[in-house]
């Protein structure tokens, strides 16, 4: 499997991955609740085998630290933030960039760029009973790549570029 196309299949476990962070790790500002998170696959245009792996189920905690909303899930990956807009909705995007191509990477180099947004909408209240939301990532050929090679028909991953796929989420607390 080609680096990039890991790191993006674990990215569904990477912002769902990202999005999860180490239980060591300190809640900032006042706990909401740790909520069990259900993913399921909503839309893939990237085909291919990119998204053969649903992120599956996971456990999340959030915290508010005014207006600051705290993402810590229970996978070991890192936490993420993001600002509590109105009607308890977060948003939270991140911008990632890589050189894909091995050292045999053929047509390459291919940097791909990829977005990954989580958006959230918790439920009214201070301890909050659920959430729901979607997260997805983008990816695309940097400006003078060549990635032909990451495509279906040449042996890689993506049926096409660029892609988006995207997961909804929905929390209950536990």
């Amino acid at each position: 499997m080609p680096p990039f196309r890991r790191s993006i299949v674990l990215s569904a476990g990477a912002l769902v991955g990202a999005l999860q962070v180490g239980c060591d790790n300190p809640t900032p500002g006042t706990p909401l609740g740790t909520f069990a998170v259900t993913t399921a696959l909503t839309t893939n245009s990237c085909g291919g085998s990119v998204a053969d792996t649903d992120p599956g189920n996971f456990s999340v905690t959030i915290s508010n630290d005014n207006g600051v909303v705290f993402w810590f899930p229970d996978t070991g990956a890192s936490s993420v933030s993001g600002a509590l807009g109105a009607n308890g909705a977060v948003s939270i995007s991140e911008d990632l960039s890589g050189n894909v191509d091995g050292v045999d990477g053929g047509n390459g180099p291919c940097t791909l760029d990829r977005t990954d947004t989580l958006k959230f909408v918790l439920a009214p209240g201070s301890a909050p009973a659920s959430f729901t939301g979607s997260y997805s990532f983008t990816v695309s050929t940097a400006s003078g790549s060549s990635c032909n090679d990451q495509l279906t028909q040449y042996g890689g991953g993506y049926g096409t570029l660029p892609c988006t796929i995207t997961y909804s989420l929905s929390g209950t607390r536990k």
